[in-house]
């Protein structure tokens, strides 16, 4: 309940007003239609009424209003929205057309040979300097040569002092170099006002690979480098067996692990591309399994440590047994000298006569 007070009762008196009577005089004040509609102009307050009951005291609700129907488009709108479309569509069509039709245009006319063969044009005549323009060669410098000779160098360049700067052809230059044994890549670059300078990155020999061609040396990266094997490259490792040299890295890598083994390895065999069989000094053979030739080399390490199995005359240590090394026959031992044939016992001295 609320307490308020009647305007038209004195002003010290007040009412008990329930909330239902203030809705439903609320209700009563709202007008019917709004103020200036009616042709009087005077506003009508409509009463609010209850909604309709049926003989079951039900409430009866009127049938929902047909939905309202979308709004015609005028045509003005209709050949505006029509130009829209159509202008783009227009747009796009022409791009369409052109993107696609003028490299058919240009390919088909001959345009395009046309300005192949003039630019080539341009490019010969530029490095023969019939331009006129020309900067003389003063400075030849190279970077990173230890190993490729100074001949080879020269004839793979083909430039020297006084020539046309601008009728070298890089590209050429670098192809020649990465052409030589040595040199596994190269960049070459004009300095102006007047320097060639040449940046060399040369292979470094990591093992030598016999086969029936000959013994040559192979690079970090598992490339051949078709040069003869000097004394200097003696203390390398020497590979056989196909695939050896593309896996000569990931072994020597493993056998960084153990320098004791690793300075005693004279040579290694790839069998099936799968393994290894390391020859040390003395002539003993190590036969590693097949993807664990880590875990093996630190195994045989340990062992040789302890026992100094390559000191004991054993031809073939086979490490393929998970859990077991074998040891297989042991080398021929030197031939012992035959004893010597016993003495001859002395001759007996004959018996003096006497009497």
């Amino acid at each position: 309940m609320r307490r308020v007070t009647d305007r038209g009762a004195p002003a010290d008196g007040t009412l008990l007003v329930s909330p239902g009577e203030i809705i439903a005089r609320a209700a009563a004040t709202v007008p019917e239609r709004a103020p200036g509609d009616d042709a009087g102009g005077a506003a009508k307050v409509r009463a609010w009424t209850a909604p309709p009951r049926a003989d079951d005291d039900t409430i009866a609700i009127p049938p929902a209003a047909a939905p309202m129907r979308r709004a015609r488009r005028r045509p003005k709108d209709t050949l505006r929205y029509a130009w829209f479309y159509a202008s783009r569509g227009a747009v796009a069509a022409v791009l369409l057309a052109g993107a696609v039709g003028l490299p058919i245009w240009l390919f088909k006319s001959g345009t395009l040979d046309e300005a192949g063969h003039e630019a080539a044009e341009t490019y010969r005549h530029l490095r023969q300097g019939e331009f006129g323009v020309s900067i003389a060669l003063d400075r030849l410098a190279v970077e990173g040569r230890n190993r490729t000779s100074r001949e080879a160098l020269r004839a793979a360049l083909k430039v020297k002092k006084g020539d046309n700067l601008l009728a070298v052809d890089p590209w050429a230059i670098k192809k020649r170099l990465e052409a030589l044994p040595w040199v596994r890549s190269a960049a070459v670059e004009r300095r102006y006002p007047n320097t060639l300078l040449v940046t060399l990155v040369e292979r470094t020999p990591i093992a030598r690979f016999r086969d029936k061609a000959g013994t040559v040396l192979v690079d970090e990266t598992g490339a051949l480098i078709k040069v003869q094997s000097e004394k200097e490259h003696e203390h390398l490792v020497l590979l056989s067996g196909e695939g050896a040299p593309e896996a000569a890295a990931a072994l020597l890598k493993r056998l960084e692990d153990e320098p004791s083994l690793a300075r005693r390895v004279v040579s290694a065999e790839r069998l099936g591309e799968r393994r290894w069989d390391l020859s040390f000094e003395g002539g003993a053979v190590l036969r590693l399994p097949d993807g664990y030739e880590k875990a093996a080399l630190a195994k045989f390490a340990e062992f040789e440590r302890q026992h100094g199995l390559l000191a004991r005359g054993a031809v073939t240590y086979d490490m393929r047994l998970p859990d077991r090394l074998v040891i297989r026959g042991t080398r021929t031992a030197a031939p012992t000298p035959a004893p010597a044939p016993p003495a001859k016992p002395a001759a007996a001295k004959p018996a003096k006569k006497t009497g």
